[in-house]
């Protein structure tokens, strides 16, 4: 099984999956890393995707949010579920299987819609403002949001949350080596960068820097542009 066959078999997949979800989805990325994405896409981006190496027979469908005010470093999962994650259904999904399409259709229907309704914006930027309120010690990683948050939003500044968390990964930046060290300094200054714009243009020059690192972040992950399935 050759990886091209596995990503034509996986995009077949997300089309006919297409058709059976609420609202407006569309194919988005290429191979095996095309998503279905729920339009229109915003600041927060609601994705059914696929992990797995190209050469191994099984892999994971996953469901999940993509908050896009932050630096998109790497698909997370805080606000998603993975197929192996569900009780009920196959830990795992072999593409080239006839049951591959049916075992997506359910994972998705029974448990990846459910965990995406249940993040819409409103409730990313309220846990990011709760989080940040809480003692630094006790903080998870929701209040990294609160900056881009903010600005979208038009509720308060950024600068203060922004300082901190350009200070927090100066730090572990510090304690790292190698591509871990850049991609750290790179989040730092995207926060120092964002605190500029604010102070040369407040909200209106905050939110075109926040626009053009969004749209690259996509761009690089080519799901910047919905496709015809």
């Amino acid at each position: 099984m050759s990886s091209a066959d596995k990503a034509q078999r996986w995009r077949q997949i997300l089309s006919e999956l297409r058709a059976e979800l609420p609202g407006e989805w569309c194919l988005r990325g290429t191979g095996l890393g095309s998503v279905l994405a729920r339009e229109p896409l915003d600041w927060s981006l609601a994705w059914i995707g696929y992990a797995g190496s190209p050469t191994r027979p099984v892999g994971w469908v996953s469901a999940g949010v993509q908050p896009l005010v932050t630096p998109f470093t790497s698909w997370v999962m805080t606000y998603g579920v993975r197929m192996d994650e569900v009780l009920s259904g196959p830990s795992t999904v072999d593409l080239l299987s006839d049951a591959a399409a049916g075992q997506t259709r359910q994972f998705v229907l029974d448990a990846g819609l459910e965990k995406i309704d249940s993040w819409p914006p409103t409730r990313l930027s309220d846990v990011a403002e709760r989080d940040f309120a809480q003692d630094p010690r006790q903080r998870r990683t929701h209040w990294h949001q609160l900056p881009g948050w903010r600005v979208v939003n038009g509720a308060a500044s950024p600068v203060e949350p922004a300082k901190q968390l350009a200070e927090l990964y100066h730090d572990r930046a510090q304690g790292t080596s190698g591509k871990g060290a850049r991609q750290l300094a790179e989040q730092a200054t995207f926060y120092e960068r964002l605190i500029q714009a604010w102070h040369e243009g407040e909200r209106e020059a905050a939110l075109r820097f926040l626009t053009e690192q969004r749209d690259q972040a996509l761009a690089v992950r080519k799901v910047d542009k919905a496709l015809t399935p």
